[in-house]
């Protein structure tokens, strides 16, 4: 398990995650792998009663950095990560070919669970 002390964002290599606890409650950017260079995006979770404090974003960039650590493209397929790219322009280089950011991306369940093997 990969961790980043500074932030107390923790990484779940296994798990497909990044992940915080604050106030007992748990924020969770999770994603897959798709194909040996893109990491997909699926799902961020932040409880309402923590929104608007930018922890999504502190998720996101930690994503961004791990992504950026290993040659890896990233895919923004739930919402928020789309809407992360679309306020962060300068970032456009690590989104991977084919990304359409005008789509407004949903959340979904890993491919395994949801049946798309």
């Amino acid at each position: 398990m990969d961790t980043k002390e500074e932030t107390g964002i923790v990484h779940d290599e296994e798990g497909g995650s990044f992940s915080c606890q604050i106030n007992g409650l748990e924020c969770r950017a999770e994603y897959e792998m798709a194909g040996d260079d893109v990491i997909d995006i699926f799902r961020t979770f932040v409880d309402p009663s923590l929104r608007g404090r930018g922890i999504a974003e502190k998720l996101m960039r930690r994503v961004l950095e791990y992504a950026k650590d290993r040659n890896l493209k990233i895919r923004p397929s739930c919402s928020y990560a789309v809407t992360f790219f679309r306020r962060n322009p300068q970032h456009s280089d690590m989104v991977a070919a084919g990304t359409d950011l005008a789509n407004d991306g949903s959340c979904r369940l890993p491919s395994e669970a949801a049946g798309y093997n």
